[in-house]
């Protein structure tokens, strides 16, 4: 068995593992700074020897220096950076033309990026000279094509295309991206695990046949047990992401303790003698994480499942505290960039926390009986230790989330036993495994009634600021280990987590401010007037909207206007519909048949959404603004960016021109209706494209400020000078996004004032600046 760890009052240098757990804290402490600001290669060797004189010194002291132990995690750590590959960057960040060779790992999931998967990194060459390489990396085809075309899973293929990479995280794994598949050919050769991985899901697919239930059912199986989740359905993913159960989709240290538990129980029932037992189970964690993909968290648990195996097998029981640290920092010391991975904290964090608080957190509620005890403290250490980090990753945290836990728990054990069965019957008989996934399927029922338990409540969660996360993380450090504050360092990170989480905005400096939100492509226009809340757009991605309403602590809208059905304007509509507090979906009369906006529409009605279609003529009141609708008529026919909904709102008692993609035909259009289009402030037209904004329509608005709505990682470089070239001419001041969120505010006939590193006072009269 582990020893016990409940020895928390002794102090730590009497501890036995106290070396190991300080010298692997060490280890990625150092590395997590390491991967910020890695040492360069030439300081390698040095730092490997200076390691190891600080672990000779420490040993000398008999386990007593544990300051020498700490020196040899960071030098180490450091070393590991030092040795790391680092991802090539052109300047500025641009995408740098590569040449490569890969093997295809999972299957292909198509997202904003275009069709992408996974792919284990075989050789990679820049301008005919080999280059250092992370393991693996993702991989995009950003051409129209369909899914039978793309590469196999367990297939090798030699191609050419971009790698694109962070620059402020040198150590951090890019990903490819190839933009025909002309550009790729196929190798010899190839991954027998991830064929043997793309046959089974083959298998279970081939035994569901055409019935939905028992393909989404294999979908399912799938992920649970070969780590393929391209056949998951997105609306079961975001419900599950909701309730706070996302975790148990992938294959995590949850699902191999599972195994190991189905292992160990179905042998025993048959009467094999522990000691075998173990290395069947052994077998099987090896077996498991080779089909389940390898990824570090599967890693991590594999390795501290068959340490602990190992161990009683050998009559060498191991402390689990210090047991999990090493393997932690072992996978750190090894890819120093596994850190920067949120599977990786959250499977580490979270198991580190209830290995080291399970126990003191179970003795608390020992009025319970000791199982439920157990359970609910399983649940309470869960929820506390993960809720930082998902709520930094993701923006929620769902506060139901430990009631969803405690009855999801029993139904994954389950669930992940019947998805095993299923995957060794479906080769075998295609009626067997579609019988076998009739019980997947309702397990996969009653999962769902789980999430909706805990999705009931979905609470924003706003980014951390640099200084906050740094103290926070340390203190997350501390109350993994057993030194004397470890109880008050966690009971510190609970309590920041929560205040953070639940402040109210600070109080407005202005009564009226406009605010492009820092989406990363696209437009995100939020108005705020006095209590009222109206955003025009949510980008292109999914979550860039719902983060950035949460980092403003935006808890509400009185309306979510779409100008036209664009995925660069409605991507983030769907997620804000289902977490936020929505008054009222508006959008132009005649693109609502469009398949975007009909989706959209279908998610305000089952969320209890007002809808409300505009068209040319009408006004619509939201508290205290007010819009005026000046285009499109109720019918429309042409491209959709000239359908684009155009609309004077007024605010504060200055008007904002909204133009949506608006193109020069359709500028045209809109000045034939003979409206007045005076605005005080306008959006550019599609972002600012040359296609836009002509001399004709910039002068019927006549605005003194332009917002140049691209988003911070536009894909073309909006604005076009020509275009900041007449707005400037009128004159007027030119507001673009550049790295982050913009903003506009404004007291009652007071001046605009342009938010920024510094602040530019803008007259309403003429455009003059002071």
């Amino acid at each position: 068995m582990w020893r016990s760890s409940r020895t928390s009052d002794v102090p730590a240098r009497d501890l036995p593992g106290s070396r190991l757990v300080t010298l692997a804290v060490a280890v990625v402490a150092a590395a997590l700074f390491g991967n910020l600001l890695p040492p360069e290669a030439r300081f390698r060797f040095p730092l490997v020897l200076l390691a190891l004189l600080a672990a000779w010194r420490g040993l000398r002291g008999h386990g007593q220096r544990l300051g020498w132990w700490a020196a040899c995690g960071v030098l180490a750590g450091l070393a590991a950076c030092a040795f790391a590959p680092r991802s090539p960057t052109g300047p500025a960040g641009s995408p740098v033309p590569v040449r490569f060779i890969v093997s295809v790992r999972d299957g292909w999931v198509t997202g904003a990026r275009g069709w992408g998967t996974r792919v284990r990194v075989l050789a990679l060459e820049r301008a005919g000279r080999a280059q250092p390489h992370p393991r693996e990396l993702e991989l995009y085809v950003t051409a129209p094509v369909g899914l039978a075309q793309l590469p196999s899973p367990g297939t090798r293929w030699e191609g050419s295309g971009e790698l694109i990479s962070d620059p402020r995280l040198p150590l951090k794994a890019g990903y490819l991206r190839v933009k025909t598949l002309l550009l790729l050919r196929r190798q010899p050769g190839g991954s027998p695990v991830d064929r043997l991985r793309e046959a089974g899901v083959r298998a279970l697919q081939a035994s569901a046949g055409v019935d939905p239930t028992r393909l989404h059912a294999a979908g399912l199986a799938a992920a649970l047990v070969l780590e393929r989740r391209e056949g998951l359905r997105a609306g079961e993913v975001a419900s599950m992401r909701r309730s706070g159960l996302v975790h148990l989709l992938s294959v995590s240290g949850l699902h191999v303790g599972l195994v190991a538990v189905l292992v160990w129980g179905a042998l025993n029932l048959v009467g094999v003698r522990p000691s075998v037992r173990r290395w069947f189970v052994i077998t099987a964690l090896v077996a498991f994480s080779l089909l389940a993909g390898g990824n570090a968290p599967v890693l991590r648990a594999a390795s501290a499942g068959i340490a602990y195996l190992l161990a009683r097998q050998f009559g060498r029981p191991l402390e689990p505290l210090p047991t999990v640290w090493a393997i932690v920092a072992g996978l750190v010391a090894l890819e120093p960039a596994v850190l920067l991975q949120p599977g990786f904290q959250l499977s580490a964090f979270v198991t580190l926390a209830l290995v080291r608080w399970m126990t003191p957190a179970a003795s608390l509620l020992r009025i319970l009986p000791q199982r439920a005890a157990q359970a609910l403290a399983v649940a309470l250490v869960a929820q506390a230790a993960s809720s930082p980090l998902v709520g930094e990753y993701f923006a929620v945290v769902p506060p139901l989330g430990v009631v969803a836990n405690l009855l999801a728990a029993p139904l994954e054990l389950v669930l992940v036993g019947v998805s095993l069965l299923a995957l060794a019957v479906a080769p075998l008989s295609s009626t067997l495994g579609g019988v076998v996934l009739l019980g997947v399927a309702g397990g996969q029922w009653l999962l769902g009634g789980a999430s909706a338990v805990g999705g009931v409540l979905s609470w924003p969660f706003p980014p951390f600021p640099a200084a906050l996360a740094a103290l926070l993380g340390g203190l997350g450090l501390a109350a993994l280990t057993r030194v004397r504050f470890a109880a008050p360092a966690a009971l510190l990170l609970v309590a920041g987590t929560l205040v953070w989480m639940i402040l109210p905005a600070p109080p407005a400096r202005w009564s009226h401010t406009v605010q492009m939100l820092g989406v990363r492509e696209g437009m995100a226009i939020l108005v705020e007037s006095g209590r009222t809340n109206v955003l025009v757009d949510a980008g292109r991605s999914p979550t860039d909207a719902w983060r950035e309403l949460a980092r403003a602590r935006v808890r509400r809208l009185d309306a979510l206007v779409l100008t036209h059905p664009d995925a660069d304007h409605t991507g983030g509509a769907a997620m804000l519909l289902e977490r936020l507090r929505v008054r009222r979906l508006c959008f132009p009369l005649a693109l609502g048949g469009r398949a975007e906006i009909v989706a959209l529409r279908r998610a305000a009605r089952l969320a209890g959404v007002e809808e409300i279609p505009l068209s040319l003529g009408q006004r619509l009141t939201v508290g205290t603004i007010e819009c005026d609708v000046l285009w499109p008529p109720s019918v429309m026919e042409g491209i959709d960016n000239d359908a684009s909904l155009v609309a004077r709102v007024h605010v504060g008692g200055a008007g904002l021109l909204i133009a949506g993609d608006l193109e020069a035909a359709g500028e045209s259009s809109v000045l034939a209706g003979g409206e007045s289009l005076r605005a005080e402030v306008l959006q550019l037209p599609h972002h600012g494209s040359r296609t836009s904004s002509t001399p004709e329509f910039l002068a019927a608005v006549r605005p003194v400020v332009t917002l140049a709505a691209t988003g911070t990682r536009p894909r073309f470089a909006y604005p076009d000078p020509s275009v900041a070239l007449r707005a400037r001419e009128l004159p007027a001041v030119m507001v673009g996004q550049g790295t982050g969120a913009a903003s506009l505010g404004w007291d009652d006939d007071g001046p605009f004032v342009v938010g920024g590193a510094a602040e530019v006072r803008v007259s309403r009269e003429r455009g003059r600046t002071r």
